[in-house]
């Protein structure tokens, strides 16, 4: 294939793609509220940079067969109400267009398929992918079905660079990864704590479920400050990197199954 972007492929080479039985990676992004000092598409140019870059490499040094969905910017977020700029998509509503979206990949004849989670939030899409499996085998289908996350090395990674910093939703993690690439987008003299109200007890420990403008003062989750580019930068190689081997093991492991 050209491309490893399905959106840059014709008809025709989708058709013949479906031979290769390539893994079809969706990435999951959002459009939400990030504090006052990152933009409000930082967690889909998260999910879309780590897929695609890190597609690429599994297909560059690995001949990883691997195919990108473009991504999906918007998704559930009602956990960030009453705060500016988030465009929330429903349960009700992303539940079933997610489900069609991946069908519609299925009905093409492609039968490895991955989700990458680009939010803390996307409660629902387990759900999703365990029932859209067992529909599938209802009805006398063999699909693989995956689910991945943006976040799986955060918190070794936070510690590594960033030792002893606040984790979470538009704190240093998200911000170094923003400040790597993105610095123009980053108003560095918003960055500041935020004021959290028992979030570790209410959250954490105790179930609740919240609303960002009721446990933030600044709608993040952690201090941004120490984050810098060059740590950013580092992280960004790392989590690609460990992506490409992640997609190369997957299909081994498929090999291993007889699914290819």
């Amino acid at each position: 294939m050209t491309s490893i972007l399905w959106g840059e492929l014709t008809a025709e080479e989708l058709a013949a793609a479906v031979e290769r039985n390539p893994l079809v990676i969706l990435p999951l992004g959002c459009t939400e509220q990030h504090a006052g000092h990152l933009p409000v598409d930082t967690d889909t140019y998260q999910v879309e940079r780590l897929t695609v870059e890190g597609a690429d490499k599994a297909a560059r040094l690995y001949e990883t067969r691997v195919l990108v969905l473009p991504t999906l910017p918007y998704g559930p977020a009602s956990e960030h109400f009453g705060l500016p700029g988030t465009v929330s998509m429903p349960n009700e509503i992303y539940v079933p267009l997610l489900k069609h979206l991946l069908l519609s990949v299925i009905q093409l004849g492609f039968r490895r398929l991955a989700v990458v989670r680009g939010c803390g939030g996307h409660w629902v899409v387990p759900g999703v992918v365990w029932d859209l499996k067992a529909e599938a085998s209802r009805a006398g289908q063999d699909v693989v079905l995956r689910i991945l996350s943006v976040d799986e090395h955060w918190h070794e990674l936070q510690e590594k660079y960033f030792p002893g910093s606040d984790g979470g939703h538009a704190a240093v993690m998200e911000t170094a990864l923003c400040l790597a690439e993105r610095s123009d987008l980053v108003k560095t003299e918003r960055m500041a704590a935020p004021n959290l109200t028992m979030l570790n007890e209410r959250y954490r420990l105790g179930g609740e479920a919240f609303l960002f403008h009721e446990m933030t003062s600044t709608g993040a989750l952690g201090d941004p400050r120490p984050a810098t580019a060059e740590g950013g930068r580092a992280i960004w190689e790392e989590i690609t990197t460990a992506f490409a081997e992640k997609l190369r093991a997957l299909e081994e492991q498929d090999a291993r199954l007889n699914r290819l």
